[in-house]
């Protein structure tokens, strides 16, 4: 069977895996064909189909079994490294079941140490057998069959037949892009207790169809390890560092110059404590309309999520699906798992929107125990909507397990001249916060601020690299209220301003070719027969300029963290990029694309909210700009109708430096 999620080829092979493993093994037939075929699986539009049923399906009938035989069964892992087809429908299945999906070979050769064959290497270091069964690609003859995947000279055999075909860098070498197909027959004890024989006079070379080869085997057999007996030791699995060789360094640096210096002083002109005007504002902008702090009555925060979602949705749930992203506040955080299973009932298709969640505790309204925002596309604009979600456990970003993606994007403007793929895309990104994504459990709390800011900082920008994002319209760091504003404002300025900054040549990965590389077109240099590939580290995000960055205190964040970085990407190939400062103002930073001379964004620095309608008319500030105001203090009623605005209370607010803010107005143009 060859079909867009099955690979039968060496099948009459697999129970003596299970044998040599020493494990159950449950089979079933395969039923049905591929009938959503779109990169994301959506299990609503396969069953809306009529009485076709979708090949995944079937996996949902085998891993139910073995739920029922083996009720401590609680994950499933895949082994997808670029696939996103084969990623998504192994979490719809699994997380349908309650069973968490691993995925821990996920951008594997795009993390450190940055090689498309790091994988291979890595099964040959600890003694992993994987034979090539069937080639389908013609960069590949015959004479790969039953070579083993993992052996140094087959995997530079591997390297130059990509390169000479033009196919480096594109997942070939590791056969993602079905260039190859494999069989296990051994690996490191004590997980392989048994080794798989087959010998050569029982297996037979079968040419195919369009130059395609496999392996034919007529019989195989076990034959017990035999395991030192004064060496009880394993072989050590490589674990993919935590962060990137440049986050790394930057970290290192920004460490040795925080602990060198005093803590800033950052005083604070307000620190509010009443309640905040949140006025509830519905918009339109060209293709978007903004729902601004939606609320509903209600005793529970429960019973007022269900009020807003449908006062938004109302009885069309495919609305959801025009959803872009999310603004939720909350009063108490330990309503977020309440709220969000409401939140979650009214997303059950691919891609849901991107979200950021905090408390604002007694910042809110009297009565007011959480209020979301929303950025909806109308139905040409949705029809463009491109999205990231990622719920398996990896070591590459943390999993988002629930309603929200990792990123959600959309063109900036509908144009005829323009496909989806060149046209400038705004990047709405879900807040990071400093999870470890192989655990999904928060930094320990013996983890420096600047070692939290870090690894969140690196959660945003893998996905923003990962969703071409080239520039960032500004940047909120928020903070709960337990954290130290002295400690975190200067680690997070100085990694926003590190992160932004050229690399020195000497630290620089080799990205000669290409300023702004998609994903799936990294370029792979082959410099000799045992040299490895060049490096495949990127970062989509130029430095043309360093964005605003400014700190918002509020009441906590998800899951106790100190730190949650928020931000919104722009995705434009061929654009350069620049800040303008207006200090007239107060201070106006302009985010500007230099060709076009245009406005993408902009940010105000607020010191005195008094005096925020002078500034909004001095700034020359339109109306009909989508605005967020984060404020410490009551807003003046000129300002809220003049700027109708999304609103989030804080407790206390500053800029890059240090110093205290009242207000900050941001929007986008």
């Amino acid at each position: 069977m060859d079909s867009f999620m099955y690979q039968t080829v060496g099948h009459n092979v697999i129970h003596l895996i299970a044998q040599a493993l020493e494990l159950p093994l449950y089979r079933q037939p395969i039923l049905g064909s591929a009938v959503a075929t779109s990169r994301t699986y959506d299990l609503a539009s396969s069953s809306n189909l009529g009485t076709q049923t979708d090949e995944v399906e079937s996996m949902h009938t085998l891993l139910l079994r073995v739920k029922e035989m083996h009720p401590e069964v609680n994950a499933v892992s895949t082994g997808a490294i670029l696939s996103d087809y084969q990623r998504t429908r192994v979490e719809s299945v699994a997380i349908r079941l309650g069973l968490t999906p691993l995925s821990y070979l996920w951008q594997y050769p795009f993390l450190p140490p940055y090689a498309e064959a790091s994988l291979l290497h890595d099964m040959n270091n600890i003694g992993q057998d994987s034979r090539i069964i069937k080639v389908a690609s013609g960069a590949l003859d015959e004479s790969f069959l039953w070579k083993n995947v993992a052996d140094n000279k087959t995997i530079t055999r591997l390297q130059k037949s990509a390169e000479r075909f033009g196919m480096g860098g594109d997942g070939s070498t590791i056969g993602e892009g079905g260039e190859y197909e494999t069989l296990a027959i051994d690996g490191p004890p004590p997980l392989w207790k048994q080794s798989i024989i087959v010998d050569e006079a029982d297996r037979a070379i079968v040419p195919g169809s369009a130059g395609t080869a496999t392996i034919e085997i007529r019989r195989a057999s076990v034959l017990p390890k035999q395991f030192p007996e004064s060496d009880g030791s394993t072989p050590s699995v490589r674990q993919p560092p935590m962060l990137d060789d440049i986050l790394q360094a930057l970290q290192d640096d920004v460490l040795s110059h925080v602990s060198s210096t005093t803590e800033i002083e950052t005083r604070v002109v307000s620190e509010g404590t009443d309640p905040i005007s949140i006025p509830n504002f519905t918009s339109t902008h060209g293709n978007l309309t903004i729902y601004s702090t939606i609320t509903a009555p209600g005793s529970n925060a429960v019973d007022q999520t269900r009020g807003i979602m449908t006062k938004i949705l109302g009885d069309s749930p495919t609305y959801s699906s025009s959803i872009v992203y999310t603004l939720i506040l909350l009063r108490n955080m330990e309503d977020f798992a309440a709220v969000n299973a409401v939140y979650g009932s009214f997303f059950d298709r691919p891609n849901p929107p991107s979200r950021v969640t905090v408390s604002c505790g007694n910042r809110l309204p009297h009565d007011t125990l959480v209020a979301i925002s929303f950025l909806c596309a109308d139905e040409s604009l949705s029809a463009s909507k491109q999205g990231l979600h990622v719920q398996s456990r990896s070591y590459w970003a943390p999993a988002n397990i629930g309603p929200y993606s990792q990123a959600v994007s959309i063109p900036t403007h509908i144009s005829s001249t323009e496909s989806d793929t060149t046209s400038p895309r705004l990047v709405y990104i879900a807040g990071q916060i400093p999870l470890v994504p192989a655990s999904m459990s928060l930094l320990p709390a013996s983890a420096s601020p600047t070692e939290q800011t870090i690894l969140s900082l690196q959660h945003l920008w893998r996905i923003g690299t990962a969703t071409h994002v080239s520039l960032w319209l500004g940047g909120v760091l928020f903070l709960s209220r337990t954290a130290s504003p002295g400690s975190y404002i200067p680690a997070a300025a100085q990694a926003w301003k590190g992160i932004h900054s050229p690399l020195p040549a000497q630290a620089e990965p080799d990205m000669s070719d290409s300023d702004d590389v998609d994903i799936w077109d990294r370029r792979h240099g082959l410099g000799g027969q045992d040299k490895e590939i060049s490096s495949t580290y990127r970062s989509t995000v130029k430095t043309d300029c360093v964005p605003p960055l400014f700190v918002a205190q509020v009441e906590s964040l998800p899951r106790g963290a100190d730190v949650e970085w928020s931000a919104t990407g722009y995705a434009s190939r061929d654009e350069h990029f620049g800040v303008e400062v207006d200090r007239e103002c107060e201070v106006h930073h302009r985010v500007i694309a230099r060709e076009a001379e245009s406005v993408l964004a902009g940010w105000v620095a607020v010191s005195c909210v008094s005096e925020a309608a002078r500034i909004w008319k001095s700034a020359g500030l339109e109306t009909g700009r989508r605005y967020t105001v984060y404020t410490a203090v009551a807003l003046p009623e000129e300002v809220l109708d003049l700027l109708r605005p999304t609103v989030v209370p804080c407790h206390s607010l500053w800029d890059a430096c240090g110093k205290s803010l009242e207000a900050v107005i941001g929007y986008v143009a």
